[in-house]
């Protein structure tokens, strides 16, 4: 019987979380207990703020303070594409001809649509 994708994906998925439970407390087991401590309690009160507290959009400092709490409280996977894609200056892009055909959906972007 084959291995359907939402299967592999739980295997993998269960693979992730065992080597963190695993990792996590080993990594703290070699440090002061008092230093495991604070570092806990920063990692998860740093993720209670990203959690409760929408991402700024219109302050860069601001942008940047909410990505390190991010960051530090473990929400590494979102932040760093968040941070390259929001905190990089870049050219802006050339419209791009939108491709048509039948059944397609086309959205007109609000600069263009007049």
């Amino acid at each position: 019987m084959a291995d359907t994708p939402d299967k592999k994906t739980a295997v993998v998925n269960t693979a992730k979380v065992a080597g963190i439970v695993t990792l996590i407390p080993s990594l703290f087991s070699t440090l002061p207990q008092n230093v495991a401590l604070a570092i806990c309690a920063t990692m998860v009160t740093c993720a209670a703020i990203t959690a409760s507290v929408p991402a700024p959009t219109s302050n860069r400092f601001l942008i940047a303070l909410y990505q390190a709490v991010r960051v530090i409280g473990l929400g590494i996977k979102y932040a760093i594409p968040y941070a390259a894609t929001h905190l990089v200056k870049a050219a802006p892009a050339a419209p791009t001809a939108p491709l048509v055909g039948p059944g397609s959906v086309v959205t007109i972007p609000k600069e263009v649509a007049k």
